[in-house]
Order: C-alpha cells, then structure tokens, then sequence
C-alpha cells in the first residue's frame, strides 16, 4: 500500500508538472508582452525622474545577475583550470561590485557618482581582458558578435574610468531608455508570434464549425397527394 502510495503521489505530481510547463509554453507570449510593457513604463519613469540611485541600483542588478547566469554554464564547460579560476574570480569580483551600487546608495541615501564611474570602468575592463585572455589561451572561443562586444567593452571601459568620477548615471539613462525600447520591440515581436501560435493551435483542436445555412438551399416540399385507384373498365 505504501509503494501504490508513493506512485500516486509521483504521478500527481508529474501531472502537476506537466500542467505547470504546458501553460508556461502556452501562454508564454502573455509573459512576454508584459515584460515588454514593464521595460518601456520604468525606462520613461526613468527618464523623467532622473534619479541616479536607482541606475546605480539597475547597473549592479545587471552585473550580478550576468554573473551568476554565466558561473554554473562555465564551470561545468570549462576544461582549463587556470582560466575556469580566472572566470570565478572575475564572477565574485562583478557580483560585490553589482552589490556596492546597490547598497550603498540605500544606506547612504544619496548618488555614488564618482565611485560608479570607476566600478562601471573596472568592471568592463575586466571583463574585457579576461575574456581576450581566455580566448588568446587558446580555451574559449570568439565570433564576431563578442569580439565587437568586449572591444567595445574596453574602450568603453577605460573612457569611464579615466573621467575620473565625471561620468555620471544620469548619462545612461538615454542608453537604458533605447536599450529598453528596443527590447521591448524585440518581446513584443516574439509574444505577437506567440499568440498567433496559441491562437492557430487552439483553432485545431476547436470541433468542426456548422456550414452556414445561409449557403444551403433548402428544398420546398411539395404536398402530397393522394391519387385516385384507377376504374377499372367493364366491358357490356
């Protein structure tokens, strides 16, 4: 009775499971488009607040989470230590700075700007350098996508680090405001494909519509009579 037990509870449990993805898979056009909408409304609220504690706050939200979505991916495909060390310093290094432009303006109530004009430079140079690193040893590999990246990487990089603190966050807000109009294109786009896919498939599993009556020609009929037994003819 415990195993019959057991097997019940897994069952409803994959069921549940099953339940849970098919509706992501459904309905994940819907995730999309509000995702889409989240990113143009903060992107003008930004804009017309003008806060710089809250771009600090979004750059090392950015930089922590790029971090943490690379770490698990590139220990388990890495093969080279030194440059798998490399990378893990590199990760732990981007998520304290992610958490200094986080913190600190909360605790201090107010802008870091010439600490977040040398994190920002700091980090993009390093990530700059060790990506070329990695490459020119010989274990990772580049496209042309990512060489223009972390090109632009560090000479992005170096710009903001040498303004010494004159470069402000108020100067991305008009790159997190096109940055984010065009994802929000992008998401708007792909959740436009995805309804139609939702739309299409739920149109085949719809039953078979009625022809319209309007198309049919319906035949009138006639009364029916009763025709009278022949006489028959008596010869004299």
């Amino acid at each position: 009775r415990l195993k019959r037990k057991e097997s019940i509870v897994k069952l409803i449990q994959f069921n549940y499971t099953r339940i849970y993805m098919r509706a992501i898979k459904n309905y994940g056009w819907a995730i999309k488009l509000v995702g889409a909408a989240l990113l143009v409304g903060l992107s003008i609220f930004l804009k017309i607040k003008q806060d710089s504690g809250i771009v600090e706050g979004f750059i090392g939200s950015v930089m922590i989470i790029y971090s943490m979505v690379r770490l698990v991916p590139f220990v388990k495909t890495q093969k080279s230590d030194l440059i798998k060390t490399i990378n893990i310093i590199e990760i732990t290094v981007g998520v304290m700075m992610g958490l200094v432009l986080i913190i600190f303006p909360l605790t201090l109530d107010k802008p870091i700007d010439g600490l977040f004009s040398y994190i920002l430079g700091s980090y993009l140079i390093i990530r700059g350098s060790v990506h070329f690193y990695s490459v020119s040893h010989g274990d990772e590999k580049s496209d042309l996508p990512l060489y223009l990246f972390h090109i632009a990487a560090l000479i992005v990089g170096t710009y903001i680090f040498t303004t010494w603190g004159d470069f402000t966050p108020a100067v991305i807000i008009n790159v997190i405001l096109i940055f984010s109009i065009g994802s929000a294109a992008y998401l708007s786009y792909d959740g436009f494909n995805g309804y139609r896919q939702y739309r299409y498939q739920k149109q085949l599993h719809m039953p078979k519509e009625v022809a319209d009556t309007k198309d049919k020609t319906v035949e009138k009929e006639l009364p029916v009579t009763e025709e009278e037994p022949a006489q028959d003819h008596v010869v004299m």
